[in-house]
């Protein structure tokens, strides 16, 4: 049974549409059963993602064929092993829409740190391996990227990118 992910942001127009798609294709390369989709928490339902991010996108080798923004409802986090959102904003959001989801909830870097500190730690482990740092970190915050210079959707997509790296290879240990 493949495994189902959710990516928050705000408008899901660009963080959460990239790590959507990163994440969705290069976990399919590593031959993991996974679905990956997305939401805003202030999103417009059915906007494109944003031209920049697109740009950044394609140079990781993604597309955006099919995107269509929407609003992240609890309907939509039902049933989800894994919750990703780009801030610590976000990640209160999605447990106040779904709180029995609390343990499956992280912002991206928070997973992505706690899968590379600790290479035994599985999907299941997670919320255990989150007592060991500051949930609170305002580095573990993807910056967005919206109205900004075409160098902060770069430094974004990269920050994004090994981030859904170090994802992958978590999943791959669960």
């Amino acid at each position: 049974m493949a495994l189902s992910v959710m990516t928050v942001c705000t408008g899901n127009m660009c963080r959460s549409p990239l790590t959507e798609r990163l994440l969705a294709a290069r976990a399919a390369a590593a031959g993991l059963d996974v679905t990956v989709d997305s939401a805003g928490t202030r999103a417009a339902n059915g906007a494109e993602i944003h031209r920049e991010t697109l740009r950044v996108l394609q140079g990781y080798g993604g597309e955006a064929d099919g995107f269509a923004s929407r609003l992240l409802t609890a309907k939509l986090l039902t049933g989800r092993d894994l919750v990703l959102t780009a801030t610590r904003a976000h990640r209160d959001a999605v447990q106040e829409l779904a709180p029995l989801l609390w343990k499956r909830t992280y912002t991206l870097l928070e997973a992505a740190r706690l899968a590379d500190t600790d290479a035994s730690v599985t999907l299941a482990g997670l919320s255990r391996a989150r007592l060991n740092i500051n949930t609170d970190d305002p580095a573990l915050d993807v910056e967005d990227p919206i109205g900004r210079e075409p160098e902060v959707f770069d430094r974004t997509g990269a920050q994004i990118s090994d981030a859904v790296d170090s994802i992958v290879r978590l999943l791959a240990r669960s």
